[in-house]
């Protein structure tokens, strides 16, 4: 005989609308579209500003930073040359007092050194023209000064008519050399103030750019803003026919609900079955089996066995704000439940082309063989932190898990269970929300399915065991998660 369905299914009311015309449904369909073209608007022209404001921004921050002092600094070098090559002239014809007139020649040098270095920094990064004229710069001033030293110990050693000749011809090439460096610096000026007048008019049209951005983009959005408004009326005249059809999506929710319980449960009825399937085999109800495969089947009871527990969660979620879920405590070594967690996951990390590493700070071997905790919830906690790791690291990724000891502000003496992935990380914002029942960072819900309960179940249980489950960044980029079990 066939089975007769239930009741209970067949009086749920129907959902369909009241409204139900062709030109009805038709419009239902199209309904988000004036609102996407407001979104699509907004956001253009969002993206639009915060472009040209980064990019005005960037450019002015160039011209501050960069040109601006560069062209300070070369009308310094080229002041300071000046002034250095006017004492050296007094000094080398005897004009002034000689000491006045060498103070200034040694301050117009060291003026012209400085500049010069902090010139080179500037020049850098104002492209290779402008590193081209500096370089010819440098160069001829070089040649000028060793022109202007030969010149000077000449002018000494002038006594005679050959030494005055001599000179004569060392005074033109001194001349010619301060030409030449003046002229280089004048280049390299030129080349600045090229470069700050085109970025200045960058900036310019950038700036009428977000003008025209925002003028284009405006009527778009009040065009669709106008559709939203008559979908606005559209809607007031059809609420009452939708109130009808709230009562019947309320009838239908509370169906969902007892539903959802009675999944719940039944759940339990062929994971239990599964299990003691397992244990049939695992006690040698068919006959002995290898070792290979025993070990097998040892996984596929604690695998089970963490499976039931997590529907016995979904079912107790509503008590753990009052306390009730249960933990035993027992001595147990924890470093090896991590090791075992991590060999139940490694299979799907190494599908999913991830590396699991596993390491246990010798430091920490010997108390974390000893700690008075519940076993099979801590299995359950470091399940959850696997399985949130494999399912949002990306392949070729990794998966670390590290077993160490700490000493806790708060909790004293602590074995700590980190598992680090490289991850997308989650932001230090979301970071105490992810702790919330049903909550899932937005970023991440494209990447995998999952409830948004097992975080909240996992620190509760945590902070059942006097422990912490806490979150912190990864180095490199990612999400380390970190139970904290207390020694004591």
């Amino acid at each position: 005989m066939s089975r007769q369905p239930s009741r209970a299914l067949t009086t749920i009311p129907s959902m369909t609308p009241v409204d139900s015309t062709p030109g009805s449904r038709t419009r239902s369909r199209v309904w988000w579209l004036p609102l996407a073209i407001i979104a699509a608007a907004l956001v253009s022209l969002l993206v639009a500003l915060y472009f040209t404001s980064a990019r005005i921004q960037a450019i002015r921050g160039y011209v501050a930073d960069v040109l601006s002092p560069g062209l300070v600094r070369t009308n310094h070098l080229e002041a300071a040359l000046a002034t250095e090559f006017a004492a050296r002239s007094e000094l080398a014809e005897g004009i002034g007092e000689s000491s006045a007139v060498a103070r200034a020649a040694t301050a117009a040098r060291a003026s012209l050194s400085r500049d010069e270095r902090e010139l080179d920094s500037l020049v850098r990064r104002a492209g290779p023209e402008a590193i081209a004229h500096f370089s010819e710069a440098r160069a001829s001033i070089a040649a000028w000064q060793r022109e202007e030293n030969r010149f000077a110990a000449e002018a000494r050693a002038a006594t005679t008519n050959v030494h005055g000749a001599t000179s004569s011809a060392s005074r033109g090439r001194r001349w010619e050399a301060i030409e030449v460096a003046q002229a280089n610096l004048q280049l390299l000026e030129d080349e600045l103030n090229r470069r700050s007048i085109a970025q200045h008019a960058q900036i310019d049209q950038l700036e009428r750019l977000g003008v025209i951005v925002p003028a284009g983009l405006v009527p778009l959005a009040l065009l669709a803003l106008g559709a939203v408004a008559w979908t606005a009326r559209r809607t007031i005249l059809l609420s009452e026919a939708a109130a009808a059809g709230q009562r019947d999506a309320e009838r239908a929710m509370a169906a969902k609900s007892a539903l959802m319980r009675g999944v719940t449960h039944d759940l339990k009825n062929p994971l239990g079955a599964a299990r003691g399937y397992a244990d049939l085999l695992a006690d040698g109800a068919l006959g002995p089996l290898p070792d290979s495969h025993m070990k097998m089947i040892g996984r596929l009871r604690s695998l089970l066995t963490a499976t039931l527990d997590t529907v016995n969660d979904l079912v107790e979620v509503s008590r753990a704000d009052s306390g009730q879920l249960r933990i035993e405590r027992r001595v147990c070594n924890v470093a090896q439940i991590v090791r075992d967690c991590v060999d139940d996951y490694r299979a799907t990390g190494e599908a999913a082309g991830l590396t699991l590493a596993f390491d246990v700070d010798p430091d920490a071997a010997e108390m974390a063989s000893r700690v008075s905790t519940d076993p099979t919830r801590v299995r359950q906690v470091l399940g959850n932190m696997l399985s949130n790791a494999v399912k949002y690291t990306p392949r070729g990724g990794s998966v670390r898990i590290a077993v160490t000891s700490s000493d806790d502000e708060e909790l004293g003496r602590v074995i700590v269970c980190a598992v680090a992935d490289t991850g997308p990380g989650i932001p230090e914002s979301l970071r105490e929300r992810v702790f919330e029942e049903f909550f899932r960072v937005p970023a991440t819900v494209a990447i995998a399915q999952g409830t948004g309960v097992g975080l909240a179940i996992a620190r509760r249980l945590s902070r059942l065991f006097g422990g912490d489950l806490r979150l912190s960044d990864t180095r490199g980029g990612g999400a380390t998660f970190s139970l904290l079990l207390p020694l004591r």
